[in-house]
């Protein structure tokens, strides 16, 4: 929401605090990788999943400012980036949403069979 908010504010102050707070959830988000990682997928394949899902950060980190820069040049402004980006955020939350539901799932059923054995 403060994403979208970004484009939305004309008032500098707003604006900062809006940014800042974007930007500290990553750091959170990079914090609190390993037990968002070991509570659904369990600690033992931990290590392999972590050094996966640092590729796929370190590549947005040098795909999306080239994104940025190539929607920058087409459009003319930044605007659209951050309606590209907010799309990729709410994808990525509905993807987290529906795999959460599947091991859900998975773990009732495994739940279950292991009642039945």
């Amino acid at each position: 929401m403060a994403f979208l908010l970004l484009l939305l504010t004309s008032n500098a102050l707003l604006f900062q605090v809006l940014l800042f707070t974007v930007l500290t959830m990553y750091g959170g988000g990079f914090a609190s990788l390993p037990a968002f990682i070991g509570d659904p997928f369990g600690t033992k394949h931990l290590a392999a999943i972590h050094g996966l899902l640092l590729t796929a950060w370190s590549m947005a980190g040098i795909v999306g400012p080239m994104v940025v820069a190539s929607v920058r040049d087409r459009a003319g402004s930044y605007e659209l980036s951050f309606y590209l980006f907010a799309g990729l955020l709410l994808l990525a939350l509905a993807t987290s949403l529906a795999m959460t539901a599947d091991l859900r799932r998975v773990r009732q059923r495994n739940a279950l069979s292991f009642a039945e054995a």
